[in-house]
């Protein structure tokens, strides 16, 4: 699959908005706002990933796991998990593709996945510390 990653590095290099690197498995980009996601190519799919919000950072995960199950079709391109990094749980929003995907679909899920994270925490804020 590393060739397929490197192609896909590239794609994202050429985005002007984007920079993009490898960092160990993952292909890590950001945008001109600011926001880090990181995406995996295995061998049937491409995952990009972005961090919301530690566990930590939350008064009732019992609630806001309600929360997300009861409004997820308002953002339905990007699915909410909870995701082990370093030793620590977070939030984290994720959408996946196909890597017979078209370079302009694999773009779009990237762009979808950065414009849905202000989404995610305009509709979770209550439920942060």
């Amino acid at each position: 699959m590393t060739m397929k990653r490197d192609q896909i590095l590239a794609l994202m290099q050429a985005q002007l908005n984007f920079t993009a690197e490898i960092e160990g498995d993952c292909i890590s980009i950001s945008n001109d706002e600011g926001l880090d996601a990181f995406l995996v190519v295995g061998e049937q799919q491409i995952v990009a990933e972005t961090v919301l919000f530690p566990l930590d950072a939350v008064k009732d995960c019992s609630a806001l796991d309600h929360e997300i199950l009861r409004t997820h079709r308002l953002v339905p391109l990007s699915t909410v998990a909870v995701s082990s990094i370093g030793g620590e749980e977070y939030y984290v929003a994720f959408g996946a593709l196909s890597v017979d995907s078209k370079d302009e679909v694999i773009v779009e899920e990237v762009e979808a996945l950065f414009a849905n994270v202000p989404e995610f925490l305009e509709l979770y804020s209550e439920y942060l510390k």
